[in-house]
């Protein structure tokens, strides 16, 4: 029934919170995996904790970060979670705005099912004031499970 799932992810330990749920639907239902995370355009941001503590510690400024490597490497890091499972998993990273760029890629990966946390104050609300998930919630035509955090 189900081949393939996309897991957006935006760098936030409450995005995460889905990553365990997913690793055991997607072993349950033996389908491959695809961790989305989508940087915006506007001046690149690193939403990783690990990095704004790090840089909060430090009294001179902080050295230049590659944001889309740190983003890669955090995709890696949770893509190791399913790939234990012996689940295939793929990781990509988009530039451009989430909403749009989450359900791009869920066509584009022909997405079975996409599972994705929420929270009722995401910290990146959407410009309508709806949270990205309840956007791709709304305008996706497949299903969509959504964790909700808080």
């Amino acid at each position: 029934m189900f081949q393939r799932m996309l897991v957006p992810l935006d760098g936030t330990r409450s995005s995460a919170a889905v990553v365990p749920y997913a690793v055991e639907l997607a072993a349950r239902l033996g389908c491959r995996v695809d961790l989305v995370l989508v940087q915006p355009r506007e001046g690149a941001r690193l939403p990783h904790p690990e990095h704004h503590s790090a840089r909060a510690r430090s009294s001179s400024p902080a050295p230049p970060v590659d944001t889309a490597a740190a983003n890669r490497e955090y995709l890696r890091r949770h893509a190791a979670e399913f790939e234990a499972r012996g689940l295939p998993t793929d990781v990509h990273l988009r530039i451009g705005e989430p909403v749009e760029e989450i359900l791009r890629a869920a066509l584009e990966l022909r997405s079975d099912v996409i599972a994705m946390a929420t929270l009722s104050r995401e910290r990146y609300p959407h410009r309508n004031g709806a949270s990205v998930a309840q956007e791709v919630l709304w305008r996706s035509r497949l299903p969509v499970l959504l964790l909700a955090e808080g």
